[in-house]
């Protein structure tokens, strides 16, 4: 995320060291009270609770997706096997590396200069940003087909590469024009984009699959889906932007000399994750990279969670970075609370309930990948701190510290792969994803802690938090009864306890009072 609110200045570094409280006991802003005049709902109080209930949306809309997708899932593993499963995953996950280097955070600077300017300045903008990503997708799209073909990869791999490209050019002119539903709050429109998109993916995998259709036509699902979802989005913006793309190198110039960097350190923090994957590919056997994959593909389910929730938080820290300190510190230590103990809650039920996880989705033939996928899910409380303290970085323009790190954490994960894919196979790969994401996490904390110490985060939920997940952990691993019905049990003690230790932030709790279905 990025960008800033801000009309309070931060405290200075003597007002921290007389005893500055900190951000947890910290009341909620006054400039948070009053509605702005004109309307804008960044500017209010009504900006937190309207990120809470629509992010809730949001979540509720996943996880209907999930369900959905859970219908399907487990009909094209069994249908694809092992080999041929771990094909898809390997095309999906070259053109999400592809996405996310011609992305590049584009996305989220649109986010930040539509919460910021005015009508005029975002339709100019807009129309620039939709032919800069265009271009950008075409030209991402063929160098994953130059990849696949580099790398010799079956010819089903590099076909579905090149239809898969198809799909990357839609979905980015998709993300591009949903920035005015993010930058305004319409984070309910955003969860039925989310939700359409995910069940027009699940009808078009389960009728492939009742047609006995072979590896290659699953590639055009994503065509599809992002062709159903782009008109979905163009119907809900086209009276707020210019659809007409813009091609005027000149100010693309411009946009690009003032988002170089940034770009740069938003795409080395999504590829690195993607990275195992290749190197799967190109350093395992086809079997073993079938049971990671399995095991990356859940555990994908659960991670896309935090990366919703900051996301839709992005506007509110993007203006209060720009004008009021006080609010940008609330928000980032209730961001980090609520992603400790969703994170802890996530960690839980995927170690816990894993057995079930692959023998639902994958079946007998993927039993190895149970192990994999419990060792990813140790990880997963790090991807929720990656999430918020990644937006974090971006909103105070840490993009140095952003790109050092980032660009540390692919030469680790190059490193680790060459070290443990070849003699662990899956298991090594997801030592290193769960390894990666850990360290991820703790290498943002602590440039954010040393660059704004006002914005370190206040620690003291995490005793109650570890103490509530390793209840939950004992309980879910000693009871002597089916995975899922342990997971269940175990998360049941984890939630009792966050709650007796008065663990769980009470803005989130005072939400779902105040809007229980939503």
């Amino acid at each position: 995320m990025s960008t800033r609110e801000g009309s309070t200045p931060a405290p200075t570094d003597e007002q921290l060291a007389t005893g500055g409280r900190s951000a947890e006991d910290a009341p909620v802003p006054e400039q948070l009270v009053d509605v702005v005049p004109d309307g804008d709902i960044l500017a209010s109080r009504e900006a937190g609770g309207r990120f809470l209930r629509g992010s809730g949306m949001r979540i509720g809309a996943y996880g209907a997706g999930l369900l959905v997708g859970l219908i399907a899932t487990p009909l094209v593993t069994r249908h694809l096997g092992t080999v041929n499963w771990g094909h898809y995953i390997t095309v999906t996950s070259l053109i999400f590396i592809a996405a996310a280097l011609t992305e590049g955070g584009v996305a989220n600077l649109g986010v930040r200069q539509f919460a910021t300017t005015g009508d005029v300045e975002r339709r100019a903008f807009m129309s620039d940003l939709l032919g800069l990503r265009l271009v950008l997708s075409l030209l991402g799209g063929a160098g994953a087909i130059a990849f696949a073909l580099v790398a010799g990869y079956q010819s089903v791999l590099v076909e579905g590469t090149l239809i898969a490209s198809l799909g990357l050019l839609l979905e980015g002119a998709r993300v591009t024009l949903s920035v005015p539903l993010t930058a305004r709050l319409r984070l309910g429109w955003l969860a039925v984009s989310d939700f359409t998109g995910q069940a027009v993916t699940a009808a078009l995998m389960i009728a492939l699959v009742v047609s006995g259709a072979s590896l290659l036509p699953f590639y055009g699902v994503a065509v599809i889906t992002a062709g159903a979802t782009l008109t979905l989005v163009v119907a809900l913006v086209r009276s707020q932007v210019d659809l007409r793309p813009s091609f005027s190198l000149g100010r693309w110039r411009a946009l690009m000399s003032e988002s170089f960097v940034y770009t740069a350190a938003t795409t080395l923090g999504v590829i690195y994750f993607q990275i195992v994957i290749i190197a799967m590919s190109l350093m395992s056997t086809k079997h073993q990279t079938g049971y990671f994959s399995l095991s990356f593909r859940a555990l994908s389910l659960v991670n896309g969670i935090p990366w919703l929730l900051v996301t839709s938080a992005f506007p509110i820290l993007a203006r209060a970075a720009r004008d009021d300190q006080d609010r940008l510190r609330y928000a980032l230590q209730r961001l980090f609370d609520g992603s400790l103990v969703a994170g802890c809650f996530f960690t839980l039920c995927t170690i816990i309930a894993a057995p079930f996880a692959v023998e639902f989705i994958g079946g007998p033939k993927f039993t190895p990948s149970v192990e994999v996928l419990q060792i990813l899910g140790a990880g997963i409380i790090g991807t929720f701190l990656v999430a918020t303290w990644s937006f974090g970085l971006l909103t105070l323009k840490m993009y140095r510290e952003l790109i050092w790190i980032n660009g540390a954490a692919v030469l680790f994960a190059v490193l680790l792969s060459a070290l443990l894919i070849p003699s662990h196979g899956a298991r090594g790969a997801g030592v290193t994803t769960a390894t990666l994401e850990v360290a991820l996490a703790l290498a943002y904390g602590i440039a954010l802690s040393r660059h704004r110490p006002d914005l370190r985060p206040s620690l003291g939920h995490v005793p109650r938090v570890a103490l509530a997940l390793a209840s939950g952990l004992a309980v879910g691993a000693l009871l002597p009864v089916y995975s899922l019905i342990a997971a269940a049990a175990g998360a049941a003690v984890l939630v009792a306890m966050l709650l007796v230790l008065r663990a769980v932030p009470e803005e989130f709790l005072h939400a779902i009072r105040r809007n229980p279905a939503g």
